[in-house]
């Protein structure tokens, strides 16, 4: 077997877009990532939009939470659940739109969620790969995965937890950004994310909203050669029995900035 990368507009050329996605993910340098399913499942999944009614999610992030015993902190539960579920929604679909310039069937009411046995999602299973990008602006460009997925989950989340929307779009950021940066540096594509990158160094959409996605991490010079990534965010992840604070966590004493890095 060949060792060269292949390129995506290769890709493209010879199989359908769901294939071409999986392609990419035999590969560095998104080889170590899980990559989503296609058509039907022999396993149960579940419908993503059923996460829409807050009784079924108060019971799903319950289900989850009891990982963590009786008494685990509800709000950190559902943090670290909607970790889980980001990174298998937006990990895939930010690469597609970015490597292949297709937009991923990820509104709420299109996919299906294969979940652990905990409750968690692991993966998405979408019925298609997708359709080609249109969109000039960069809003419109990641509407789907922002506007049709996220934004009405994360408003059930912060309503059936308690907790900040901000936190559940500051945990979905650092995905976002992750995917910006990957993006970036694959072989064949170099700067293929600095569109996505862009939009999390917009503070006000074009259509007047806030961004809830600004500026999600923070590179400081923290007094080393190199500098740090920090979340702006706390996950309150270390709320939870035997969790520690994350490597990038912005309340640990050594991220604290001496120095903004532009």
């Amino acid at each position: 077997m060949s060792n060269v990368a292949t390129k995506p507009s290769e890709l493209l050329a010879a199989v359908d877009p769901a294939e071409a996605l999986l392609a990419l993910y035999r590969q560095p340098p998104l080889d170590n990532l899980k990559a989503p399913a296609f058509g039907q499942s022999d396993e149960p999944t579940l419908a993503a939009v059923a996460l829409l009614d807050r009784g079924f999610l108060s019971e799903q992030l319950a289900r989850f939470g009891r990982r963590y015993g009786d008494d685990a902190d509800f709000l950190a539960v559902a943090s670290v659940w909607s970790k889980y579920h980001f990174s298998s929604v937006s990990i895939p679909t930010l690469v597609a739109n970015l490597l292949l310039g297709y937009d991923l069937p990820v509104g709420i009411k299109e996919l299906r969620l294969a979940l652990g046995d905990k409750g968690q999602t692991e993966r998405i299973l979408l019925p298609h790969g997708g359709v080609k990008l249109n969109a000039q602006t960069s809003q419109a460009r990641f509407s789907t995965l922002f506007d049709d997925h996220c934004a009405p989950l994360i408003e059930v989340l912060a309503a059936v937890s308690g907790l900040s929307a901000k936190v559940f779009w500051n945990n979905l950021g650092q995905y976002v950004e992750f995917v910006g940066k990957t993006c970036s540096q694959h072989p064949e594509l170099a700067g293929a994310g600095e569109p996505l990158l862009d939009y999390l160094a917009t503070k006000t959409l074009p259509d007047g909203r806030r961004n809830p996605l600004y500026q999600p991490v923070r590179y400081l010079e923290l007094g080393g050669e190199t500098s740090t990534r920090v979340r702006r965010l706390c996950c309150i992840r270390y709320r939870l029995p035997g969790e520690p604070l994350c490597g990038g966590c912005p309340l640990k004493p050594e991220n604290k900035p001496a120095k903004r890095q532009r």
